[in-house]
């Protein structure tokens, strides 16, 4: 799905938009950062689809550093035009932008010097709902408990790229993503033979943070795996015990790290 209510910019400011970050210094895109011990990554988000700029997009940068998931992000300015501040120098990161419902590939990037010269385009070929999701990281499914657990720490995500936590369940063994015709997408238990309840089409209830989500989809195609401290995937007598009735296909509950 396109979206017209953001203004997307003509490929002429395309070709301008590389000698922005030449053009100024560190303090002009971080004043608040320390440039002694941290760098910074300008660049611009393009729609390949339409040779644009994007305005508005999002743009994360996530690392590990001492054994742990860090993030940083960013947003285009109404130029298409980005810096992410706060990014240590050496340590390789990756970026990766959103907008609306899609969601580029991530990029690869390390920083060797305070403020990137060569401006980083992040594009957003891909979408969010591709029904082809393959970056796997370092942790190949199959041999992460990221990809087969039903109990995921925030220490089994160390190793994987930056992906929301939909890509993640996506590829889990013991869940399933079924789409129906005038409701969209459900999630499963890969046990579970059938989504229908007295005649009713219902999926995996999604708690985030103890709170119920209408929308369990949507909910989680919003939280990268940045922001998880645990994802627990529960069976249906489990989600039953610890929520009740609606828990009787089974629950994901999903707990994000406080800010």
């Amino acid at each position: 799905m396109r979206y017209s209510i953001v203004r997307l910019l003509p490929v002429a400011a395309i070709l301008a938009a590389p000698t922005l970050a030449a053009a100024q210094g560190y303090s002009d895109f971080c004043p608040e950062n320390d440039p002694d011990q941290e760098a910074a990554v300008v660049g611009f988000v393009t729609d390949p689809e339409n040779e644009t700029l994007v305005p508005g997009a999002k743009v994360a940068a996530s690392w590990v550093q001492d054994g742990a998931r860090q993030r940083r992000e960013g947003e285009t300015s109404a130029e298409g035009v980005y810096a992410v501040c706060g990014i240590p120098m050496g340590t390789e990161v990756q970026l990766r932008a959103t907008f609306a419902d899609l969601r580029g590939t991530a990029v690869t990037y390390t920083a060797s010097e305070m403020l990137a010269q060569k401006d980083l385009e992040l594009s957003l070929a891909s979408a969010a709902g591709s029904e082809e999701i393959r970056e796997t990281g370092s942790l190949s499914k199959g041999t992460s408990d990221a990809y087969n657990s039903e109990f995921i720490r925030e220490e089994d995500l160390v190793n994987l790229p930056e992906m929301s936590v939909y890509e993640l369940l996506r590829q889990h063994t013991r869940l399933r993503f079924d789409r129906f015709s005038g409701v969209g997408e459900v999630i499963l238990l890969s046990s579970v033979n059938t989504s229908l309840n007295n005649g009713r089409l219902t999926g995996v209830q999604v708690f985030i943070n103890e709170r119920r989500e209408g929308d369990g989809v949507s909910a989680i195609r919003g939280i990268s795996i940045d922001e998880v401290k645990r994802i627990e995937i529960l069976s249906s007598g489990e989600a039953s015990a610890r929520y009740g009735g609606d828990g009787w296909i089974g629950a994901l509950s999903i707990t994000t790290r406080a800010r």
